[in-house]
């Protein structure tokens, strides 16, 4: 290195020439993969600034000690965790924090020399806040980082002065400084790896490995073994690994070949079979390229973790995810089953998932549901209590029934072949309770023996939580949707018998507009009625309202409308639609309406945000009769006037070229029920 570089300046632990070598780039690795953080440096204090000696994830060898996290750590002499550098007083001037690459969440701990000055920092660095900082275990296994970074960095300055003692003997003895040279720097190397290894995979369950591309060899940590499931060995061939790897993964696995030319991903995720119970795992090889005086690659060298837990966790929330979706869009409560079902046991790989109706006055199951996998059977029909009476008795109590083999639980003998006949011989069973009586059960089936883990069970239990919220959900809107249409028949009746009083007032009488006008009044009345029906009773919008006012008229046709999604509550439905009915019957007798050529615009829009927004609507009629202010007040003037009542303001103006009424009224009170 060059003086631009800066490496041959002295710092106050040393020369920065004895840091400059790549093995500590092990000790970042490990950090980055401890913490799962893209960054992880290894820093060194130079005066005013940082040294990046190790380094994950940045190309940058320096960096200012000024609003650094570990200008903190190095004032403090203590480990510093910053969940966000933007909201800390002191980071949130640095140009990496609020510039690019805008740098959030640091952790960082020092490194003390054995005088316990404190000569750099071992820090990790994300680029997303993290507001619980780091668990318990990633700090110990950070700590143990940086006290390993600390004693290769003391072994490192040993090293150099050693290095410099021999570079004299050399003018004496070339050869045999040579030879000691190549003795110190092969214990060294071991004494560093088999330590980085220790603390790596003692700390959080990280694998070391170096893969040696010339031999083919693979030197391999205990962790790696572990994870594995292989004998703890020093080293295995290439071809034993690959090996282990999922035939369906293979494929993904970059060849020899590609690692040489420098075009292979250093990070990858592949599931493993393990050797000791054939169980499948995911896996996250991570690593970086050594290479030779000639640059041409000869080792890789990086870590190995079993990230199965955090997959599994994944994958099981986006099932939840999709579980709510389906209950959500279904258009029926059996499809919602049948797709809740299936999402359940493609997820877990059960063979028979479904649900059951239960009775207790009849003491009997009623299976509902089922999906089954293609090597299972369907399961239908109806089943005693008697059959399965220590299932009934279990269930009724409220608990999980968690069975792994019928055939080798003594206590359930007697149900064996009850069991046995819907080829079941492991199981579990979710309860239903509601209002304290127990109504049906989610089941999961399987015709072989299976050991369920906790993990599964309780998945289990949130998926069922979630399927019967669905499922009380559809029985709640079954039950209101039966009222409701109840109560329409009724109103509807209601409706009849005042129209046939109506008409019975009114025998005998040659003038018979009033009828006439007081009967579509209760048509009126009776469309706004529709309408909030298809609402469930909660509220309707005012365009579906108008089209449900004018198509009875004849008039869909000459009253243009225009104007945003307007939310009604039913009172405000019910207000509008005798003012649109009454406007509608005005024209059509004296006004635009009543001439071929008149035209009706029916226009409204939404002024403001937020509690303040009003609505502005506008009824405007052309080309009809010239208008004149009526004499007297009518009824359906008094209601015009009235307009929405205390929930707006109405106002007529009898324009010789049409009337214009205008209304404005609160978005929140129109829409209130």
């Amino acid at each position: 290195m060059g003086s631009a570089d800066g490496l041959d300046r002295v710092n106050a632990y040393g020369d920065l020439s004895a840091f400059s070598d790549a093995d500590l780039n092990d000790i970042a690795i490990a950090a980055a993969a401890l913490c799962q953080t893209p960054i992880a440096l290894v820093s060194i204090l130079d005066q005013d600034r940082l040294w990046f000696s190790a380094r994950v994830g940045t190309d940058q060898p320096f960096g200012p000690l000024a609003n650094s996290g570990c200008g903190q750590v190095i004032a403090r002499k203590v480990p510093v965790v910053i969940p966000d550098m933007l909201a800390d007083p002191y980071t949130q001037k640095n140009t990496l924090v609020c510039g690019v690459p805008g740098l959030r969440f640091y952790a960082g701990y020092p490194l003390f020399d054995t005088q316990g000055r404190v000569v750099g920092t071992l820090c990790v660095v994300d680029l997303e806040t993290r507001s619980d900082g780091l668990s318990s275990h990633q700090k110990d296994g950070l700590a143990a980082l940086a006290r390993q970074s600390m004693r290769l960095m003391d072994l490192r300055q040993a090293s150099v002065t050693q290095e410099r003692r021999f570079t004299a003997q050399q003018l004496r003895s070339q050869r045999a400084a040579k030879r000691v040279r190549e003795a110190e720097a092969e214990r060294r190397h071991a004494l560093e790896k088999y330590a980085l290894q220790q603390a790596a995979g003692a700390a959080g369950g990280i694998g070391i490995y170096e893969y040696d591309l010339v031999s083919g060899d693979i030197t391999v940590s205990p962790e790696v073994c572990r994870i594995a499931g292989i004998d703890l060995i020093p080293t295995l061939s290439a071809e034993q690994w690959i090996a282990l790897i999922h035939p369906d993964d293979k494929v993904t696995i970059p060849t020899l070949n590609r690692i040489l030319e420098g075009t292979a991903p250093l990070r990858l995720q592949y599931r493993i079979l393990r050797a000791s119970d054939g169980k499948e795992r995911w896996v996250l090889r991570q690593g970086i390229l050594d290479h030779d005086e000639a640059g041409r690659p000869i080792r890789l060298i990086g870590t190995l973790q079993d990230v199965t837990p955090e997959r599994n966790a994944t994958a099981r929330l986006t099932t939840l995810l999709a579980i709510g979706d389906a209950l959500r869009t279904a258009e029926t409560r059996q499809k919602a089953l049948q797709e809740t079902c299936q999402l359940l046991g493609n997820r877990i790989d059960a063979q028979r998932v479904g649900f059951a109706r239960i009775s207790m006055r009849e003491e009997r199951f009623t299976v509902e549901q089922s999906w089954c996998a293609a090597d299972m059977p369907p399961i239908n029909g109806e089943f005693s209590f008697e059959a399965f009476r220590h299932t009934s008795d279990f269930l009724r109590g409220g608990s999980v029934f968690i069975l792994d083999d019928i055939t080798h639980t003594s206590w359930m003998s007697v149900e064996q072949a009850a069991y046995q006949s819907v080829n079941v011989i492991a199981q579990v069973l979710v309860p239903k309770i509601r209002g304290g009586d127990l109504t049906g059960c989610l089941f999961v089936h399987s015709s072989q023996p299976r050991e369920w883990t906790v993990d599964e069970t309780s998945f289990i239990r949130t998926a069922a939580d979630r399927i019967f919220a669905g499922l009380d959900e559809w029985d709640t809107l079954s039950r209101q949707d039966l009222i409701n249409h109840e109560i329409l028949h009724r109103l509807k009746n209601t409706l009849s018998i005042v129209q046939s009083l109506a008409h019975q007032g009114f025998r005998g009488v040659e003038d018979q507009s009033a009828l006439t006008t007081f009967t579509a009044r209760l048509i009126a009345l009776g469309s706004a009625h529709d309408q909030l029906m298809r609402r469930n009773w909660q509220s309707t919008d005012l365009a579906s309202l108008t089209v449900a006012v004018m198509m009875p008229l004849g008039l869909e046709g000459r009253v243009k409308v225009n104007g945003p999604f307007l939310c009604l509550g039913p009172d405000t439905a019910t207000s509008f639609s005798m003012v649109l009915h009454e406007l509608a019957t005005n024209a059509l007798k004296h006004g635009a309406l009543s001439v071929p050529d008149g035209i009706v615009s029916l226009n409204w829009t939404i002024e403001g945000y937020g509690p303040e927004s009003a609505m502005m609507l506008t009824w405007q009629e052309t080309d009809g009769p010239s208008v004149t202010m009526p004499n007297r007040t009518g009824f359906g003037i008094r209601l015009l006037q009235a307009g929405l009542g205390h929930q707006g303001k109405t106002e007529l103006y009898y324009d010789p070229d049409g009337l214009r009424v205008e209304m404005t009224a609160s978005i929140i009170s129109m829409a209130s029920h």
